[in-house]
């Protein structure tokens, strides 16, 4: 399959860029200015999400394909290519940097699948424990309600659905997506300060910014694990870190993510991360994905969906720094595993997870908060 480098030029959404006809090592070269990239498969954008990085030797983008064959357009600040994928292509060319860096970057089509997963829906004999932040008079979420002007964020907005979504926009604009900077401190406040001096974080970083936004107006809150069912065998890439708010007005836990800016919908209820994952299996054609930013559904589906197996949270979610956090039986998190499926005891091959209860339980796992 050959790719379309024919010189031309290509019309973008109003903009033209150009087809380039440069090659290196016998590949395609497209040039970019920034680090950022975009691109469209069939008739979606997936803006800002893709990071070019010339330190990977291949630099894999995965993508999931729901039909026989798509349209894949790469879009850089400067450059673009095109390709015809179909489920099993692989293609590959080299992004130009300015400082003359080539960055290897490959596309990887499969063909979308999502497996169905079990969970048991009784509740346990004994519930676990679980620390919710109360909100009232915590010193640290009103710094950060008043210092970040958080309550002209929420203004007008009508229901807590439209408050929490409005929040986790905020926090997504605050910087772009950089899977290998961690903070100094891992807190809202030390994060959104060094921020201020430009840095750009993970998504465990938009996971816990956003969860002490929301719990600043009261939305009882968790940052929420996700990890892959290959989690103990994958060296990379195993686990993405969101979060989960209780809706009052709802009665239902609702998961968010920050770095993708959205929140997954069914027929007009929010859903929690179990809930998503069954829709996806069994009703993605009315399954809907609201962002603020605009962020396209099949792109996030199709990459949010490997990740979707194991789910973590800590039993104490209580806001501020120094706390002496609560454990249960020496161990501070809840894994909610599937039915069937082994209880994970290592992630991405060296790292021991030491610090989990395993449950099947969803009513353990969702329990309404105190």
């Amino acid at each position: 399959m050959k790719p379309l480098l024919l010189g031309s030029l290509l019309l973008i959404g109003g903009t033209t860029f150009a087809q380039s006809t440069a090659t290196y090592q016998g590949l395609p070269v497209i040039k970019a200015h920034e680090l950022r990239a975009d691109y469209r498969l069939g008739r979606e954008w997936v803006k800002g999400n893709w990071r070019i990085a010339p330190e990977a030797s291949p630099d894999v983008l995965i993508l999931p394909l729901h039909t026989a064959k798509e349209t894949l357009v790469f879009r850089t600040d400067h450059d673009s290519i095109r390709y015809t994928l179909a489920p099993g292509n692989t293609q590959r060319f080299y992004v130009l940097l300015d400082d003359g860096r080539y960055a290897l970057t490959e596309l990887r089509a499969t063909a979308f699948t999502a497996e169905p997963l079990r969970f048991d829906t009784k509740a346990p004999a004994a519930a676990f424990p679980m620390q919710y932040e109360a909100g009232r008079n915590n010193a640290y979420l009103a710094q950060l309600r008043q210092q970040y002007h958080l309550d002209a964020v929420v203004q007008g907005a009508r229901n807590d659905t439209e408050r929490a979504l409005r929040l986790l926009h905020w926090v997504h604009q605050q910087w772009d997506h950089n899977g290998e900077n961690q903070p100094t401190k891992s807190d809202a406040l030390s994060i959104l300060e060094e921020v201020k001096q430009g840095k750009q974080f993970r998504c465990v970083e938009y996971g816990i910014v956003a969860t002490s936004c929301l719990n600043a107006f009261g939305l009882k809150s968790r940052v929420l694990g996700l990890k892959t069912k290959d989690v103990e065998t994958t060296e990379s890439g195993a686990g993405h870190v969101l979060l989960e708010t209780w809706l009052p007005d709802l009665q239902k836990w609702v998961l968010l993510d920050g770095q993708w800016d959205v929140m997954p919908v069914l027929k007009g209820k929010p859903l929690n991360a179990v809930e998503f994952q069954q829709a996806i299996v069994s009703n993605y054609k009315d399954l809907e994905i609201s962002s603020l930013s605009g962020a396209s559904k099949m792109a996030y589906v199709s990459w949010i969906t490997p990740y979707l197996y194991y789910l973590d949270v800590k039993f104490d979610n209580r806001e501020g720094v120094g706390l002496e956090r609560a454990k249960v039986n020496g161990k501070s998190s809840l894994m909610l595993v599937p039915a069937g499926a082994k209880e994970p005891t290592v992630f991405q091959v060296k790292n021991p997870i030491t610090y989990c209860h395993y449950t099947h339980s969803v009513a353990a796992f969702y329990a309404k908060p105190e």
